[in-house]
């Protein structure tokens, strides 16, 4: 029987890799979204995919969303992560489904050292609520994603915000999907909390100007303080680059990072190096 998979988030920046993996791999899936529309055109019209519209705060959507499936991947903004996560585990031992595994996308960053930033006490929150739940889960923390570079370049500019000293071990999207699916397919990865790096350890103004020599040549990569972020926030009246400037003030501070504790071996390694990854880039340019 081909097990069926919820994606809460499945049009969003991880929903749709995850979506369109767990597809090829042959699952079935249910996705939950807000924007029909927008969905049907990133996550085509596959026979095997079901579309939910509605709002994962909402607890009856939820509900209804949950019922008959085998799984589920929580992808959603951070600020609604703890609750989401603690409705979606309710619902499922209400409903006496403890062994549809949940699979939460946390970040490499997520430990109690960390916990003063708000973003990473909410995730903290949020797997503290599926561990003590009793329903099965699995927890992913991913580095920083490749794919993530191309949002810092804007109207001809490449733009980090604050001193980024700090290396990262970038990890692919499409990496990170395969591991996701393999979580569904492999018992061994059940209440699991696993580290997933990329092969190459970067700093973010090496990685940026790495995409940029490729994606947009003669631009170079710079870094403005976390002041200047915030005036510019504050004067495009921008709450989405407010969010960007105050997420990249948490990373100026060299946060800890998890340590893989082996658990990861048994989900699809990461071996997508950059070099690769921008390859894969420029082919699709052609």
């Amino acid at each position: 029987m081909t097990k069926k998979i919820l994606v809460i988030g499945a049009a969003g920046f991880v929903g749709t890799p995850i979506v369109r993996q767990l597809l090829a791999d042959g699952f079935a899936v249910k996705a939950l979204v807000r924007n029909e529309q927008k969905a049907r055109h990133l996550l085509g019209d596959a026979v095997e995919l079901e579309l939910v519209v509605g709002d994962l705060t909402d607890r009856v959507v939820l509900e209804s969303a949950l019922a008959g499936v085998d799984g589920v991947n929580l992808s959603a903004p951070w600020k609604k992560e703890a609750d989401l996560a603690k409705n979606v585990s309710r619902i499922l031992a209400a409903q006496g489904r403890k062994d549809a595994r949940v699979t939460y996308i946390s970040g490499t960053t997520t430990l109690p050292e960390n916990r003063w930033a708000p973003m990473i006490a909410e995730k903290l929150k949020a797997e503290h609520a599926l561990i003590d739940s009793g329903v099965e889960y699995t927890i992913l923390r991913p580095s920083w994603f490749m794919d993530a570079l191309p949002l810092f370049v804007r109207d001809g500019r490449a733009t980090l915000f604050g001193k980024q000293t700090q290396a990262y071990y970038f990890l692919s999207l499409v990496d990170f999907a395969r591991a996701v699916s393999d979580c569904y397919k492999k018992e061994e990865t059940a209440n699991q909390t696993m580290v997933l790096n990329g092969p190459q350890a970067l700093q973010m103004l090496d990685a940026l100007q790495q995409y940029c020599d490729v994606a947009a040549p003669g631009i170079r990569a710079a870094i403005m303080p976390i002041w200047f972020g915030n005036m510019l926030a504050w004067m495009t009246k921008s709450p989405e680059l407010r969010d960007v400037v105050g997420m990249m003030a948490y990373f100026e501070k060299s946060p800890k990072v998890s340590s893989p504790n082996g658990a990861e071996g048994w989900v699809v390694s990461a071996g997508m190096t950059m070099a690769e990854w921008l390859k894969t880039l420029k082919d699709e340019r052609k």
